[in-house]
């Protein structure tokens, strides 16, 4: 489990705490830090604005540019192979003495032309490739048109200044797969309040859409249906978020399946209403047959393996991965939210089976807070809102076969200090 300094900054105040205080504190509390690490490693870097573009004249690929760094730094010249590289475009300079994860910048003369600093891309300061599209890795990074010239905070400006804690897990610990766990932890230790925010609820009716289980290996399934919304990018701050916790960014509805999944560690499904055959969604068990899932591969089904079916065709290899045939996709206008529980010994047979694992699975695996339903829908529900311009909010019957009962856990002052060693 990754845990971004950054987000958990967002529900505790950590000013003047130093990232490897927390580290040994989680550890000595039982939950092992296995390592503390910058997300991005440069320094000595400005924000500039090309000002001029030349084709190289020994080269076919490379070209001159005049790069102003703003009032501090000036102009400077700068020889560039990057394919992108244009007049007007704001860019991330690497001045001299810049240290970066492939050495340091320095002046140089490269094919009989000076060059003093470097054009990056995100990748060379760091940043997991994995993240970036195949654009972003091709060329340098292309900054917003309002970028400020000569800003020199620039990691802060892209949101990539964060540090990550990356926890080793035992099976004892599956509460600490949720970010909201991991600041409550956290703030147990360091003694400070912890503030994780409210969301508003928006479901305004019920919905004809119909959620329902015929096996027991799924007691509880919850379910809402988005009516409206509007697929685009999601904003910057949930993307970075999504980066530094090791999870790319799609766009704003699948994006705060995710979000939501590593802020609770209730794991989420999204499903383009319109394009399951029936207003229903059931869980089965006994669907034998070839399942084509969101990664274009087709997976060989046998009874056993639990599925999310619509007229008796899976539409979900239940808590592992969503169907080709109802994932979302841009122009998607209605969603059907699904929070679930299935039994994580059949999650693990088949994800082990078919050799396919997933954020999810190793969630529903270690097992779930099966008391937390309605709070996560609710929070997908306000999200959907605030970023996917969500018209309807409609509560869909929750199945439910659990027996929800405040457990009561008897123990002593004298128990407490005979484990401790205290008094």
């Amino acid at each position: 489990m990754k845990v971004s300094l950054n987000w958990l900054k967002r529900f505790i105040d950590l000013e003047g705490v130093e990232p490897e205080v927390i580290a040994n504190k989680l550890t000595f509390a039982g939950v092992e830090v296995e390592s503390v690490e910058k997300l991005a490693k440069a320094s000595n870097l400005v924000i500039g604005k090309i000002l001029t573009c030349v084709e190289h004249p020994d080269s076919d690929h490379l070209h001159i540019l005049n790069v102003d760094e703003g009032q501090k730094y000036g102009v400077h010249q700068i020889v560039c192979g990057a394919p992108n590289a244009r007049v007007g475009l704001k860019v991330i300079v690497a001045r001299e003495g810049a240290a970066l994860i492939g050495g340091t910048i320095e002046k140089g003369v490269i094919r009989g032309v000076e060059s003093d600093g470097m054009c990056c891309s995100l990748a060379e300061l760091g940043v997991d490739k994995k993240f970036l599209s195949d654009k972003q890795v091709a060329g340098i990074e292309e900054l917003p048109e309002d970028a400020p010239v000569g800003e020199e905070n620039v990691l802060g400006y892209l949101g990539i200044d964060d540090v990550i804690l990356d926890l080793s897990l035992l099976a004892n610990r599956p509460d600490m797969y949720a970010m909201e766990n991991v600041a409550r932890e956290v703030g147990a230790l360091l003694e400070k309040e912890v503030n994780l925010g409210e969301y508003k609820e928006y479901s305004k009716g019920e919905s004809s859409f119909k959620v329902t289980s015929v096996t027991e290996k799924c007691p509880l399934f919850g379910g809402r249906e988005i009516r409206g919304v509007v697929t685009k990018p999601s904003p910057k701050w949930m993307s970075d978020i999504l980066t530094s916790m090791g999870v790319r960014s799609i766009n704003n509805v699948v994006d705060i399946g995710n979000f939501v999944m590593l802020l609770t560690g209730q794991p989420i499904n999204m499903y383009d209403a319109d394009k399951l055959p029936t207003r229903t969604l059931e869980v089965r068990e006994d669907f034998e047959g070839e399942y084509v899932a969101m990664d274009d591969k087709s997976y060989a089904l046998t009874k056993g393996d639990l599925v999310v079916s619509s007229d008796k065709v899976p539409m979900c290899l239940a808590g592992i991965m969503t169907s080709k045939a109802c994932e979302v996709t841009p122009e998607t206008k209605n969603v059907i939210i699904e929070a679930a529980n299935f039994f994580g010994a059949s999650i693990r047979r088949t994800s082990n089976r078919l050799g396919l694992a997933s954020e999810s699975s190793s969630r529903f695996v270690k097992g779930l807070n099966a008391e937390q339903n309605e709070y996560v829908l609710r929070i997908c529900s306000a999200l959907m809102v605030e970023l996917c311009e969500a018209k309807e909010v409609l509560r869909c019957e929750t199945y439910d076969t659990l027996k929800h009962e405040k457990k009561i856990i008897k123990t002593s002052l004298g128990y407490i200090n005979g484990r401790l060693g205290t008094s």
